[in-house]
Formats: C-alpha cells, sequence, structure tokens
C-alpha cells in the first residue's frame, strides 16, 4: 500500500531533549516543558506496583527492558512502512517483525499523514512530547498511538495511553487549530492479537488537564521544600 503525506497546516520545528532534575524535557519556545509521559507520573498505578512486587526488581528491569527493545524495533518497522520505505531489511528482527505482520492490516486503515514521530507542545498547558502518527484512520482524523505487549490488556489497565494521547491532541491543536477528533490504540500482542481501540476526542480532556495541574503543585511544592 502507499500512503499519501499532506503538508500539515504549518511548520512544527523538531525539539531537542533536556533531563532536568532527572526528568525529561522538551526545549520549545516557550521555555523546557516536561514531557507528556513524565506528567502523568502523578496518576498511582497499583497494578503495576503489585506486579514489581511480585516478581522482583531484577526480574521486573529486565522484562522492562526486553519490553522497550521490541517497542522500539516495532515503531521502526512501522515508520518505515507508512513512509512508503522498503521495510522487508528488518525480518531478522523476529519478533519486532513478526508483530509488524500481524498489525499490518489494521496499518493500512491510515492514510493522508500529517505527522509521523513528531515532537509537540503546548505552552498553554505546559507539555511537549512525540507522538507516533497524525492521520487520518478509517477516513476520521485521530491521534494515533502504537503499543506492544505480551498478552492483549484489559482496557482499564490502558487508561495512561488514552490521556498521553489526549495531550497529543491538545499540543496538535494548539499548534495548529486544527481540531482532532479521535484518539487511537493500536496494540499488537505477542499472544497474535491486535487490539484497536478508539475514543472519542473530549472524553479525557478533563482527566488529562487535571494530571498536568497535579503534576506542576508537585513541583511547585518540591522547590518550596528545598
Amino acid at each position: 500500500m502507499e500512503f499519501t503525506h499532506v503538508v500539515p497546516p504549518c511548520d512544527i520545528p523538531d525539539l531537542k531533549e533536556k533531563i532536568i532534575n532527572g526528568q525529561r524535557h522538551y526545549l520549545t519556545p516557550c521555555g523546557p516543558l516536561p514531557s507528556m509521559t513524565i506528567t502523568l507520573s502523578v496518576l498511582a498505578q497499583p497494578g503495576l506496583e503489585k506486579w514489581k512486587q511480585n516478581v522482583g526488581p531484577d526480574v521486573a528491569n529486565v522484562i522492562a527492558r526486553n519490553a522497550a527493545i521490541r517497542g522500539t524495533q516495532n515503531h521502526k518497522i512501522i515508520e518505515d512502512y507508512l513512509s512508503n520505505r522498503d521495510v522487508s531489511l528488518y525480518q531478522k528482527k523476529v519478533l519486532a517483525w513478526g508483530l509488524f505482520n500481524l498489525e499490518k492490516n489494521t496499518l493500512d486503515r491510515i492514510d493522508n499523514i500529517q505527522a509521523l514521530e513528531k515532537t509537540l507542545y503546548a505552552c498553554q498547558l505546559g507539555v511537549a512530547g512525540r507522538t507516533d502518527v497524525i492521520a487520518e484512520f478509517d477516513g476520521t482524523p485521530s491521534i494515533i498511538d502504537f503499543k506492544t505487549s505480551t498478552r492483549a490488556k484489559k482496557e482499564e489497565w490502558i487508561q495512561n495511553y488514552y490521556l498521553q494521547e489526549t495531550g497529543y491532541l491538545l499540543m496538535w491543536e494548539e499548534r495548529t487549530s486544527n481540531e482532532i477528533q479521535q484518539i487511537v490504540t493500536i496494540i499488537a500482542c505477542e499472544d497474535g492479537e491486535i487490539q484497536v481501540f478508539i475514543k472519542k476526542r473530549d472524553e479525557f480532556i478533563p482527566k488529562v488537564k487535571a494530571c498536568i495541574e497535579e503534576y506542576y503543585r508537585r513541583q511547585s511544592l518540591k522547590v518550596k521544600q528545598k
């Protein structure tokens, strides 16, 4: 399949990253801004913490590292595929290649790509990040995010994904004044399942804004305590 790439409504520069106080920030025209994932760290994740306690820190670190490698390799294949490049050279990346072949039919529902692996920021929200894809999904303008997993996930486990994607949605809309209608989460699972979750644009906006406000509140308290 040949994907159509369209010129975005305005020029958005690629942002440099900088670690500040141990946290990833992006250097934007309105100053250094924390990454979307950092701001979401204010949310409690009792399930994740319980899992780490059950398997132990060493095993948890190994699993997390392997998952990161799997995700990075899979993202690179997807990026090249959506860029209309030859991806056959990735066949030796057996796991990432297998996941790509599982999700290929779903990827073919994407077209009219405006942004691919693009850094964004929102001065009003005070946050920045890198989105996977901004394009049409089944003909509807969408923020599209790709994830990999060992097995299929229950939807209550992935609320952070929705919040992360909604953050990108708000960044894009601030930069371009173009409204995005939905967020799409595509999860390729080692157990052979492809999960596609589609949510409307407004569903998670209040919670995203609340998370960002809470993040800045905690940062302010840290400064006062020093």
